[in-house]
């Protein structure tokens, strides 16, 4: 049996969305007004997004909805329900998620709806995709950082449908884990608002010069076709909902094209030869189709991803973070306010190209070409006086007008019609028959009865003609049978009504095998265990718990001769390759002896390199003498419980817990407590039962954790853990660490979190405990910070935030 894999295509408009059914895609995702990880995409209406259900199902397709942002408590309760019930009744294929509390809402309320797990899920390996598999997820999407063996073994060893990307941009930061955008400037990327600070510019310490260091090239994968349908994936997503319709549909024709030809080639293997040898020997991409994908959108080029490579320069769009176009003429000379050039390409009316940046300016002018210009053929091009030109330079086009326009035509602009079969039989005194066929659906309408022919009775081609004008219907006569008994005759306007009768019946009868009856509702307050009903908070406590993380043995040192310190978590990342750390056990007794409970904290991202060293050196690091385990993803959680372990366990603020529901999932768990997520407010953390939460008090937070390695990138790349700093146009500063015992990197805010001066505050919210995270200070800066929290003082040692204290995210 043929394989089947899905061309999944973004559908940020309508008229996105028709253009990737147009191009051949299977499946399209997309946003409706609420809880979309593009808020400023032109998202679908209620009654958009209706229609679009049905479109999609008359031709075929399926859509899927995104509802991948994480949800405050009081938008799950009042306003989720009734935003899904309406697709749901109408036949919506899957959601995809990533707030937990979502899932859990999701498979009670909805029970047969289902559920994708989003790529801001941040699934890296197996035992987080089995985890999530018991909880009823059907698909997940992997995270954009997993080569192409680490997506094969989710496929192996899960009987979930796997979706991957396999065209267009790449965030630098961990999907999911990033909090830069929300920090800098209020707009969440958990709430679909990012701003793309990975696009900016920044100047790496030691250099001279900014330049993009986290804008990553867009990804294209046509040559890794054959690897990506052998490693088993089972959706081929296409990245892009901000993307126009053109993009859309020529970048979901071309994977169509070449999916649909890897495929053919698998069954024209001879008789006696490996079928997967033999196909990909044989696939090849056409040169003319990869020039199409560049001339609408690239960064300087395209990259392969992270299927075959870990990161690394080539990745990285060191020069530009826009569309690069592709080279299009060559100056000559230039003279006053002329430049004098030469074609490289044919050039059509209205093609546009990118002339140098003058000075000052922070946007590139552009020249739209009046006429047609062949390849080789002399141009003049009107620029400013202060337009830097060299002879030799080469410029871009960045809008290639007849491609545009034929991408239009072919797709866009294209009405789909479906292919039908159709009999209408006439018979003088017997009433009028049309019978239309799409199928397996079959339909008969009847009309009044034939009446003679006074004079002229109609013939076959002026009824076949008439019934053949499907209009605006989705539907058009493959193949269309006329039977006429006697000398019949009907009016143009009764064969207008029957054939309209007849699709309009057609279509109702394809789309209502779409539609649910009805939701299994509960309501959610019901369904969440009697523990996690808030707590009444009668007075002011009296002791206030202080907990804290360090990244560093200098902190953990100082830390243990904190009396204000109850517990200290020390992060992996403290114990250089922890699975063969000879000072573990010893580091853990200095802290016992004086009266603290120590619990590891597991890396940020927990991949298969990691988790076989995890494996392999288990009892020397987990029955080491931890008074519990802190965790920062679902596969920790996941091998955890595979390998037996039986002590607590508490859940980072990354693992976001936003409302009851998400709180309610890690409880059923047995997870011993949580951390308070970064991005609500005081006032709205006081909506949830914190008695086992804590809550970030100060900290240099962590903005990105990226599996790209700025050090690498830089040519500076020593293999061993180290920080740097990166500076962005407005003079601020981020530390960057590597983390190379785990290959990533964690960009921190150079400015701290600081909360002492709020105590008060936080007391009301009723938390657990309160923590204190050092990542980056040494001694002495660790050792100020607990004497201002004893003090619960002023911050008096320079530039502050409070984070999202009182400002909180859209």
């Amino acid at each position: 049996m043929r394989k089947q894999v899905e061309i999944l295509a973004p559908a940020g408009s309508m008229d996105s969305l028709k253009a990737a059914v147009a191009a051949g895609a299977d499946a399209v995702y997309t946003g409706g007004m609420m809880f979309g990880a593009r808020a400023y995409a032109n998202n679908l209406s209620e009654d958009e997004l209706l229609e679009a259900i049905d479109f999609v199902h008359l031709h075929g397709k399926k859509l899927y909805l995104t509802v991948n942002t994480l949800l405050k408590e009081q938008e799950l309760e009042e306003k989720l329900y009734a935003y899904l019930y309406p697709y749901y009744r109408q036949g919506l294929d899957a959601v995809i998620v990533q707030d937990i509390g979502v899932l859990r809402f999701i498979r009670k309320t909805f029970p047969d709806l289902p559920v994708h797990a989003s790529t801001q899920m941040t699934i890296t390996g197996v035992d987080g995709a089995k985890l999530l598999e018991k909880e009823g997820v059907t698909r997940v999407v992997t995270a954009r950082e997993l080569g192409i063996e680490e997506v094969r073994k989710i496929a192996e060893e899960t009987d979930l449908e796997i979706e991957s990307f396999v065209h267009g941009a790449l965030c630098y930061c961990y999907s999911g884990q990033c909090l830069f955008s929300s920090f800098l400037g209020g707009r969440s990327g958990n709430r679909g608002q990012c701003a793309q600070p990975c696009r900016l510019l920044y100047q790496a310490e030691g250099d001279d010069k900014s330049r993009y260091l986290l804008s990553l090239k867009d990804i294209c994968t046509l040559d890794l076709i054959p690897e990506m349908v052998e490693a088993g994936i089972d959706s081929f997503k296409i990245e892009g909902r901000m993307k126009k319709p053109e993009y859309v549909a020529a970048v979901a024709h071309l994977y169509r094209k070449y999916t649909d030809l890897y495929l053919e080639l698998l069954e024209r293997a001879p008789e006696g030869t490996d079928p997967e040898v033999f196909a990909k020997q044989k696939f090849r991409v056409e040169e003319a189709d990869r020039s199409v994908l560049l001339d609408l959108y690239n960064r300087g080029g395209f990259h392969t991803g992270y299927y075959h490579t870990q990161n690394g320069r080539e990745m990285v769009s060191l020069d530009r973070p826009n569309h690069a176009g592709i080279p299009a003429v060559k100056v000559l000379k230039k003279s006053g306010r002329n430049m004098e050039c030469r074609a490289l390409i044919d050039l059509n009316p209205q093609d546009i190209i990118e002339l140098p940046m003058r000075r000052g300016k922070e946007k590139a002018d552009n020249y739209t070409c009046k006429t047609a210009v062949k390849k080789g053929a002399s141009l003049t091009i009107p620029v400013f006086a202060d337009t830097p030109a060299a002879k030799g330079m080469v410029l871009s086009r960045i809008r290639n007008e007849v491609l545009i326009q034929k991408l239009h035509e072919l797709y866009v602009d294209r009405k789909i019609k479906e292919k039908i079969k159709g009999i209408f039989i006439l018979s003088v005194g017997d009433s009028a028959k049309l019978t239309v066929s799409y199928g397996d659906i079959c339909f008969t309408v009847c009309s009044d009865k034939v009446q003679e022919a006074m004079n002229h009775p109609i013939d076959v081609e002026r009824v076949k003609k008439q019934l053949e004008k499907t209009g605006n219907t989705p539907f058009e006569f493959e193949e269309l049978q006329i039977e006429i008994t006697g000398n019949a005759f009907v009016p143009m306007q009764k064969l207008n009504e029957i054939r309209r009768e007849a699709l309009d019946k057609l279509q109702c009868e394809i789309t209502e095998r779409y539609r649910r009856k009805e939701a299994d509702a509960q309501n959610i307050r019901e369904t969440v265990p009697a523990v996690m009903a808030n707590p009444m908070i009668d007075s002011m406590p009296t002791h206030h718990r202080f907990t804290a993380s360090a990244r560093t043995l200098e902190q953990i040192r100082v830390l243990t001769g904190s009396g204000m310190i109850e517990r200290i978590y020390a992060d992996c990342a403290a114990f250089p390759k922890i699975w063969e750390n000879e000072m573990l056990r010893e580091v853990i007794r200095d802290v016992k002896e004086s009266g603290k409970e120590i619990w590891l904290i597991m890396p940020y991202i927990f991949r298969e390199t990691t988790r076989k060293r995890y494996d392999a050196g288990y009892d020397h690091i987990l029955n080491a003498g931890w008074d519990g385990v802190m965790i920062r993803n679902y596969e920790s959680y996941g091998f955890l419980k595979k390998r037996g372990f039986e002590g607590r366990i508490m859940t980072e603020y990354n693992l976001y817990q936003f409302n009851c529901e998400g709180l309610a999932f890690w409880k059923e768990k047995g997870t011993y407590g949580f951390t308070a997520p970064l991005e609500l407010t005081a006032r709205e953390l006081e909506s949830l039962p914190m008695q086992d939460g804590e809550l970030i008090l100060y900290g240099h937070l962590p903005m990105m954790v990226s599996a790209g390695c700025v050090r690498k990138t830089l040519g500076r790349c020593k293999k061993e853990s180290s920080c740097m700093t990166i500076t962005d146009r407005y003079r601020k500063q981020f530390m960057v660490q590597n983390e190379c015992d785990y290959c990533y990197n964690v960009i921190y805010n150079q400015v701290p979190l600081y909360l002492a001066d709020r105590m008060q505050e936080a007391d009301q919210i009723g938390a657990g405990g309160f923590r204190l995270m050092f990542t980056v200070e040494n001694a002495r800066q660790t050792g100020r910070i607990l004497q201002l929290y004893e003090e619960e003082a002023v911050y008096l040692d320079g530039e502050f935030t409070r984070g999202h204290w009182k400002k909180g995210i859209k």
